[in-house]
């Protein structure tokens, strides 16, 4: 049965592997190069000490999925300018053997269940125009959409057009 628990330093080389998926793979991310592993146990503990959730999604014995990490999801920094402070970016991803199994609205939500309401305020969700999935599970746990921008992003040689989708976690 898949749980959902904090991100450990332990967990970052499946984070990178999963991640290094969507580089590679997708517009999921516009990222061309893959984080390493070090970089991701650095971004793990700057996301642990500014009080945001970074949460994984692991199996431990349900033989339909693969055993281990499966997903992530965290609140990362929203255009990093002080005026931002109160607002995040969520980045969630999921081992592709996995979607579609609802183990991305389960993640999605407890990440923002573990949100910390006198740090973060709004959460903002940009996604690749190209991914509708992103969109629709941005939309099933109360993400509204506000706006996009066509072809801003450029990768696999082509323009690909970005969502903006906000959650308030306080009114």
């Amino acid at each position: 049965m898949p749980r959902i628990r904090p991100a450990t330093v332990d967990d970052c080389p499946a984070i990178a592997e999963i991640y290094r998926h969507y580089v590679e793979n997708s517009v999921a991310t516009f990222d061309v190069e893959s984080l390493a592993v070090d970089e991701w146990a650095r971004k793990l503990e700057h996301i642990v000490a500014v009080g945001q959730p970074f949460l994984v999604v692991e199996n431990l014995e349900d033989d339909a999925l693969p055993t281990g990490v499966l997903g992530y999801a965290y609140l990362g920094t929203y255009r990093g300018k002080d005026g931002w402070k109160h607002t995040a970016e969520d980045s969630i991803y999921l081992r592709p053997e996995a979607a579609g199994r609802g183990l991305g609205k389960w993640l999605l939500q407890a990440l923002l269940d573990a949100t910390d309401r006198g740090v973060t305020r709004n959460v903002m969700a940009v996604i690749s125009d190209e991914v509708p999935g992103s969109i629709a599970l941005h939309r099933t746990v109360g993400f509204v959409e506000v706006g996009r921008t066509p072809a801003v992003g450029f990768k696999f040689d082509r323009w690909i057009g970005v969502v903006y989708m906000h959650y308030a976690i306080a009114e």
